[in-house]
C-alpha cells in the first residue's frame, strides 16, 4: 500500500481533509446559529443543541466544523450530501469535468466490502454508516459512493468519463447487475422494502403445459404490449403462479410493486404512488377477498373500478391478481370483461406425464408415489423440492417464489 495515501474509516477525518480545501472567504457565507439548551428543565439535563442554517448560500464546511468542535450533529444523509458537494466543488475549482455513472449489483455487505477494500486498497476508503460510504481516489478526487441493502449494492461513480466508465465496467464484470426490483408493501400504511429480483431461479416452459406451443417469452411480450392491463392467475398453492410472475419481470427487465394486503387498493394514495413509480407492474397476491363480486359486499372492488383502474390504464401499467379461488364464477364479472382483462390463466397440479416432462427438463427423477397413488398429480413445488442426489448443484438451488 502506498505510504502517501492514508486509509481511514472516520467520517470526522474525511471531513477534516475536505475542510482543508474549502475557501473560508466564500462569496456567500453560511449563517451558523448556536442554541444552548437550558442545563436543567424540570429537573432533567439536556445536551447542547446546534442548528446549522444556510441562508442564500452554500455550506461552509470549515465554519460548521469550527462551531461544532468534536461533535457533528448531522444525519447520515446530510453527511453524504455534504461530502459529495465538497468533493465535486474541489473538482470544479480544479477545472475538472465530472460525470456520473451508476449501477446496482447483487452483492451483500460482506461481499462488497471484501472486494472493494482489496480493489481500492490504495485509496481513501470511508464508511459513514454500517451500510454506506465513499471511496476517493487520491490526487484526482474521482470518487465512488456506495450503499448496501440486504443483498444488493447501489454504486454511484463520480469523476472524469474514462474513470467512471472503467469503474462501472469492473463492478458489473465482478457482480450480477440488478435490472428488476420487487417493492414489497407489507402494511396497509404503505410501508415497503425493495428486494432485487434474483435471475438465477427462473421458470421454464415445461412448468406450464397450458402454454401449448407458445413460449413463455412470447406470452409475456403479448401481455405487456397489449392494451388490456389485467392478468388473472387462478390456482392452488404450489402450482407456479408466483414463479410465472417472476419470469415475466425478469424477461421484460421491469420492476413490480407486490402486496398481500388487498385493503391498500382502497387508498387513492397507493394508485398515485404506483402510476408515478418506476414499477411497471402491480401484483396482488392471495387476492381472494378483493376479487369477489360487489354483490357480496365487496367495497374494495367498487373503489378499484371507479378510481384505480382508470388511473392505471392511462399510464399503461399492468396489474396481476393471483388467487386460490377455484373458479372464475366467484370473481366479479366487471374485472374480467374483454378489453380490461388480458387473460385468465388456470394453474393446476401436473398430471404424471406432465410432471415427468418437467423432471426430465430439470435433469431429475420424479418422486415415487406410494402404491395406490401412482396416478396422483404433482405440484410444481413437489417436483422441485424432492430432487435426487444425482442433480447438479445449480438445479439443487432452484426454488419456487419471488425471492
Amino acid at each position: 500500500m502506498s505510504q502517501a495515501v492514508k486509509v481511514t474509516r472516520s467520517v470526522r477525518e474525511l471531513l477534516d481533509r475536505l475542510a482543508g480545501n474549502v475557501d473560508v472567504m466564500a462569496t456567500r457565507q453560511t449563517k451558523i446559529s448556536r442554541h444552548k439548551a437550558k442545563q436543567r428543565r424540570n429537573g432533567k439535563k439536556f445536551l447542547n443543541r446546534y442548528v446549522l442554517g444556510a441562508e442564500d448560500g452554500i455550506f461552509n464546511l470549515k465554519e460548521i466544523m469550527k462551531y461544532n468542535n468534536d461533535n457533528i450533529f448531522l444525519g447520515v444523509s446530510d453527511i453524504e450530501d455534504l461530502i459529495c458537494s465538497e468533493i465535486i466543488r474541489s473538482r470544479v475549482d480544479a477545472n475538472q469535468s465530472t460525470v456520473q455513472r451508476d449501477t446496482t449489483v447483487l452483492a451483500n455487505r460482506d461481499t462488497w466490502k471484501q472486494w472493494a477494500e482489496l480493489r481500492f486498497q490504495d485509496w481513501m476508503f470511508t464508511q459513514d454508516s454500517s451500510s454506506s460510504g465513499f471511496i476517493v481516489e487520491p490526487d484526482t478526487n474521482n470518487f465512488i459512493k456506495f450503499s448496501v441493502n440486504s443483498n444488493s449494492t447501489e454504486v454511484r461513480v463520480f469523476g472524469d468519463m474514462r474513470f467512471a466508465d472503467e469503474i462501472i465496467a469492473q463492478i458489473e464484470k465482478k457482480f450480477s447487475v440488478v435490472t428488476s426490483y420487487i417493492e414489497w408493501i407489507y402494511s396497509s400504511d404503505g410501508n415497503s422494502v425493495n428486494v432485487p429480483l434474483n435471475r438465477d431461479r427462473l421458470p421454464i416452459k415445461e412448468m406450464y403445459p397450458f402454454l401449448g406451443d407458445e413460449s413463455l417469452e412470447s406470452y409475456y411480450d403479448r401481455y405487456m404490449e397489449s392494451s388490456a392491463n389485467i392478468l388473472l392467475l387462478i390456482g392452488p398453492p404450489g402450482t407456479g403462479k408466483t414463479t410465472f410472475i417472476r419470469g415475466l419481470l425478469a424477461h421484460r427487465s421491469c420492476s413490480a410493486i407486490v402486496t398481500y394486503d388487498a385493503g391498500i387498493l382502497e387508498k387513492d394514495g397507493f394508485f398515485a404512488r404506483f402510476i408515478e413509480d418506476d414499477a411497471e407492474v402491480m401484483v396482488l397476491e392471495d387476492s381472494d377477498a378483493f376479487l369477489k363480486s360487489r354483490s357480496d359486499g365487496n367495497t374494495m372492488m367498487h373503489r378499484f373500478l371507479n378510481v384505480g383502474d382508470g388511473l392505471v390504464t392511462t399510464k399503461g401499467k399492468k396489474m396481476i391478481f393471483s388467487t386460490n379461488l377455484p373458479s372464475i364464477r366467484d370473481i366479479d364479472s366487471a374485472l374480467i370483461r374483454p378489453g380490461r382483462c388480458f387473460d385468465i390463466v388456470t394453474f393446476e397440479p401436473l398430471a404424471v406425464d406432465q410432471a415427468q416432462t418437467l423432471a426430465k427438463a430439470l435433469g431429475v427423477e420424479l418422486p415415487v408415489r406410494p402404491r395406490g397413488k401412482e396416478m396422483q398429480k404433482y405440484s410444481i413445488a413437489e417436483v422441485f423440492n424432492e430432487q435426487t442426489e444425482q442433480m447438479n448443484k445449480s438445479i439443487q438451488t432452484r426454488k419456487v417464489g419471488f425471492i
